[in-house]
């Protein structure tokens, strides 16, 4: 049984699905969060310009 566990502790095979899948996690979570900034940026942008257009008035000739 202990020869099992050591063999099980050496064995380092998935290791590498391991390191990739996390790093595939982290960069989706910066990805989700820097999309949710620049969202939330946008929307402040396209509120600005709004308010500012619907206070010019046009003079009618």
């Amino acid at each position: 049984m202990l020869s099992l566990i050591n063999r099980f502790r050496s064995d380092e095979r998935g290791a590498s699905a391991t390191e990739y899948a996390m790093l595939i996690v982290f960069v989706a979570l910066a990805i989700a969060v820097g999309a949710q900034t620049l969202g939330t940026d946008l929307s402040d942008m396209f509120t600005k310009v709004g308010t500012t257009l619907s206070g010019i008035n046009i003079p009618t000739p």
